[in-house]
């Protein structure tokens, strides 16, 4: 029976496919450990799996971030410095050294990542004799570089159009250097050489395998695309079977469009940015709004009377009855919607939200807001252009019929399957 170590970055954006990953490889006969910050222990033991947690400045606690007053004056590109800063690159050090600790105490055949868990890239630039394979799983849009596009912007056929697009990669990798540097540093730290490439290339290009949870539809086209880097479809949502429906939910009986609003798990501390606005623009509207909170701090909120609010919806029983999908760009939860043919309006900048959106908004499946702050207006009239405009529904069922053909769990068995027959090869040449 082999054993996967399943490694990832401490945000429920992160883990939470990982654990669904990590539990399909269990439920078909691997030995899983599931490596991340302790408060999600939890969570991954209530699944019957092993949990190490992390440690030293791995181990932080998502919910205790970054300032959310501090956030509100710091531009979309100074937002993501700091988190990746905070969160990805100073944590390599601790990260590698506790991967090292468990491969030395643990016979681990494959090392499953999340391509924000960059502390398994010392081992990566190392010699490929000493570690055992690594599957990258991407959980964020693909933030890989390319010849034939930006990460907010899709391929160019004009000759000034492919122009725009490599100044725009180059001013992008110029704006985070710093980043590429700090990880360097890290890097060095742990006794490894800097990365050869930028350093969200990395996490692309030194796997043994990536598998984007996406399908190929909702990606740009890129002709550099590596054959190691496998788009394998959205991962299917967690059904909660004990799930008690609340009294309202008799009303989402197709009466009216039902406008599905969040901000997510993590992006959730200031309510102003998608929740309220939308509440306030659609309040005179003939829709049902409904607000999956992600936090029980919503008593500020001014619910208009054609509104529900709840900290906690499954998606999976809520998105066929929805008619709109308004977000702040989570990658998870925007692929849902998708795979499920729901069209969708996007407002974020932070984080990776912006590379989403642009995406959407490419696709032809919603709307791109091009805010973090969206606007009670920006918000009514996106969403009264999806419900008059049939396009938009049209693309969202085009996406959803692509992404019908994948069966992302399928792919991450299969992955490891490829990656464990090709170690018995090596191991066979090697003895021979």
């Amino acid at each position: 029976m082999s054993h996967i170590l399943v490694c990832s970055a401490a945000s429920p954006g992160h883990v939470d496919p990982l654990l669904t990953a990590a539990r399909h490889l269990q439920s078909v006969g691997h030995n899983v450990t599931f490596n991340t910050s302790e408060c999600f222990r939890r969570k991954v033991e209530s699944a019957g799996i092993r949990f190490i947690p992390a440690v030293g400045k791995a181990n932080y606690d998502y919910r205790k971030g970054l300032d959310s007053q501090a956030e509100k004056n710091l531009s979309s590109n100074e937002h993501k410095t700091r988190g990746v800063r905070a969160w990805f690159a100073e944590t390599i050090p601790d990260q590698h050294r506790l991967v090292q600790q468990i491969l030395q105490e643990t016979p681990v055949d494959v090392v499953v990542a999340g391509t924000m868990f960059f502390g398994v890239l010392p081992m990566l630039l190392g010699p490929r004799s000493k570690r055992p394979p690594v599957v990258g799983l991407g959980v964020n849009p693909l933030m890989l570089s390319s010849r034939d596009c930006a990460l907010t912007s899709p391929p160019e056929k004009s000759a000034e159009g492919k122009r725009r697009i490599l100044k725009e990669n180059q001013e992008f990798q110029a704006t985070f250097q710093p980043l590429s540097d700090c990880m360097n540093e890290m890097l060095h730290a742990c006794g490894a050489p800097s990365t050869p490439h930028f350093f969200l290339d990395s996490m692309y290009l030194l796997p043994n395998l990536v598998l984007q949870f996406t399908a190929d539809v909702f990606e740009f086209p890129r002709s550099d695309m590596p054959d190691t880097i496998r788009f394998a479809g959205p991962l299917p949502p967690k059904h909660f079977a004990g799930f008690e429906k609340p009294d309202w939910w008799a009303e989402l009986d197709g009466r009216r469009p039902v406008v599905l609003v969040t901000q997510g798990t993590l992006a959730n501390r200031d309510l102003n940015e998608v929740i309220q606005p939308a509440l306030t623009g659609l309040a005179d509207e003939e829709v049902t709004v409904i607000v999956a909170a992600g936090t029980d701090n919503t008593q500020t909120l001014a619910v208009p009377a054609n509104a529900r609010v709840a900290s906690f919806i499954p998606f999976d029983q809520l998105l066929p009855k929805v008619d709109v999908f308004v977000t702040n760009g989570g990658y998870g939860a925007v692929n849902q919607a998708l795979s499920l043919g729901v069209p969708t309006v996007v407002a974020g900048e932070t984080e990776d939200k912006n590379f989403v959106a642009a995406r959407v908004a490419w696709s032809g499946a919603g709307i791109s807001l091009k805010t973090r702050y969206a606007s009670p207006e920006q918000i009514r009239s996106a969403v009264r252009e999806i419900l008059t405009t049939k396009r938009y529904r049209a693309e969202a069922q085009r996406l959803q019929a692509n992404f019908a053909q994948y069966n992302a769990l399928d792919e991450v068995a299969r992955a490891v399957d490829t990656m464990l027959a090709q170690d018995r090869v090596m191991e066979k040449a090697v003895s021979a």
